[in-house]
């Protein structure tokens, strides 16, 4: 399957993924409380940051290891099963045992049920970016992205369900683990009949998938701390869970748009892999020009949208979270730059200054909101997010430069052939519409 083939297809099904998050954000905004709403946030991201300290970069490693190692998805699928799923449960047996202090520093009066069931979603969103990963390996984008979309699906029609029996946060977050509990085993089973299955590990195998991707794990480590950092240190400062609830409402609106670099990183990934660094920097502008006109022509289609939909979808007592949303809009948008770039060094395997500057920026990030949030609360989480987004954006720009050895000109300026092939395409697939 070709680029811009895969391309449509993550994009697409994150398309259609979009209002199905919606629809799961006005589900959860009706029928919890604010304050539920906050908590619910603050747990989930949990759940996430503890997935994002146990991945190991090993999905984007299983795609390396195979692509230019030369190593058989089966044993690449394997080993990184056993590894990873055995650091991840590690993990999970970690936080059960630091319970009280982590509920003390990050989550407030949380019930013991309610933070095992977050901590142990965490390894099975490990074990599902390792099936994802694998699904692309050997060019199977339609289960990445039947993954993804059933995901979606499942916890909205869950929710759906739950509220008619008039559940609570509990239930809420219980309907996140039985979902990625059932698309482990089904997709896990699924790519096991596909690439095979060796009933060992091999030591030098998992050694070199960890150096490769410890670079990489640390950059998504930094990346989405940088993302989701802000809605713990809001609970560290004592914000209320009322106003983490409406802050994680404006998030979760302009999160939408990160489905767009995500698709394109995705599929991006392996199609640099395979090619020469000076082919992979020529296609990484190529891409990223069009890119970044899209998600800013979209921020902007957002902005007038966020403002009337949330009050009136999520309801009035929403209304404060749409200044945090218009604030953080334009600073997704400038996401894509990094993103998209980000796949360049880690396709040439030169992630060292890539590194460096996504832990600056997270520090700057953590420094912005420790002196915003006392001040501006909620708006302060906001603009310390755009400032450190716009600062990732302008010096992964000068990186990529320096080490593509490209104009600025040559590299970011806009051309209208960038739009050609997308063009053709959507011109050829009218047609067969038609």
């Amino acid at each position: 399957m070709g680029f811009l083939r895969n391309v449509a297809s993550v994009f697409a099904t994150n398309v259609a993924r979009i209002p199905l998050g919606f629809l799961t954000q006005i589900v959860l905004a009706r029928w919890l409380s604010v304050a539920d709403r906050g908590m619910y946030a603050l747990l989930t991201t949990f759940s996430f940051v503890v997935f994002l300290l146990t991945q190991l970069g090993w999905a984007d490693a299983v795609i390396y290891r195979t692509r230019r190692g030369g190593v058989s998805p089966r044993r690449a699928l394997s080993t990184g099963f056993a590894a990873n799923g055995a650091f991840a449960l590690g993990a999970f047996a970690l936080c059960c045992a630091l319970r009280a202090p982590l509920s003390r520093a990050f989550l407030g009066d949380v019930s013991a049920w309610a933070f095992v069931v977050a901590a142990a979603t965490a390894p099975l969103l490990t074990l599902g970016e390792l099936l994802c990963g694998t699904a692309r390996t050997i060019d199977r984008f339609d289960l990445h992205n039947q993954y993804g979309f059933l995901q979606s699906l499942g916890i909205l029609l869950l929710l759906v369900a739950l509220t008619f029996g008039g559940g609570a946060l509990d239930s809420a977050l219980a309907v996140g683990l039985a979902v990625q509990v059932a698309l482990v085993v089904v997709f896990g089973t699924w790519l096991v009949a596909l690439a095979g299955i060796e009933w060992r590990v091999d030591l030098r195998e998992a050694l070199a998938s960890v150096r490769y991707g410890r670079n990489l794990y640390v950059q998504n480590l930094l990346i989405n701390l940088h993302e989701r950092i802000d809605v713990l240190l809001l609970a560290a400062l004592g914000v209320s869970a009322v106003d983490i609830g409406l802050y994680a409402a404006g998030v979760s609106v302009v999160a939408q748009l990160r489905q767009v670099p995500g698709a394109i990183g995705t599929v991006l990934l392996p199609r640099l892999a395979g090619a020469t660094e000076a082919e992979a920097a020529e296609f990484t502008a190529t891409v990223v020009r069009p890119s970044l006109l899209v998600m800013l022509a979209a921020a902007l289609a957002l902005a007038p949208a966020g403002a009337i939909g949330i009050p009136l979808l999520y309801g009035s007592a929403y209304l404060p979270a749409v200044l945090p949303f218009l604030v953080l809009l334009p600073g997704v948008a400038l996401v894509t730059v990094s993103r998209v770039l980000g796949r360049y060094f880690a396709a040439v395997n030169r992630q060292r200054a890539i590194v460096v500057l996504r832990a600056a920026v997270l520090v700057l990030n953590v420094a912005l909101n420790l002196w915003l949030i006392p001040r501006a609360g909620i708006v302060g989480a906001a603009l310390a997010s755009l400032l450190s987004y716009g600062t990732e954006a302008a010096a992964t720009m000068v990186l990529f430069l320096a080490d593509s050895g490209q104009a600025w000109r040559a590299a970011f300026a806009p051309r209208a052939s960038d739009f050609d092939e997308y063009l053709a395409r959507l011109r050829g697939f009218v047609s067969r519409a038609r």
